[in-house]
């Protein structure tokens, strides 16, 4: 890969990191980009969510696949702070009544979907 080509596909990977914060347009997809560990909980939750046979997506499920990226705590405490925000939602669990699901809400499906279908998505 040339020099010209590596340049490209950063400005475009700025491009995008950019584009996704802008408040206006992704109010709570902006909330995720903040952090490694942000951003990488809102793809795992996105991705449970439309995968069929996927596991329950919980806060134990979501503290163990980010352990590498931050703290339980940490991680607990991001997602209890987007659900109060509203970006992500709970319902109680059909298999065991003590355990809460986490789900995106309509809205951040809705600003991820617009984000993936930017006409200048990075690859």
């Amino acid at each position: 890969m040339n020099t010209e080509t590596i340049l490209r596909k950063v400005n475009e990977q700025i491009y995008q990191f950019e584009f996704a914060g802008d408040r206006k347009i992704f109010k709570f997809l902006n909330y995720f980009r903040g952090s490694i560990y942000g951003i990488r909980i809102c793809f795992e939750i996105i991705k449970l969510h439309f995968e069929k046979d996927s596991p329950e997506c919980t806060k134990e499920y979501l503290t163990k696949k980010m352990s590498g990226l931050a703290s339980r705590a940490t991680i607990i405490n991001f997602i209890n702070g987007e659900i109060d925000k509203g970006s992500l939602v709970t319902k109680v669990s059909n298999k065991d009544k003590r355990v809460k699901i986490i789900d995106p809400s309509k809205e951040l499906i809705d600003e991820f979907v617009s984000w993936l279908d930017s006409d200048n998505r990075a690859a």
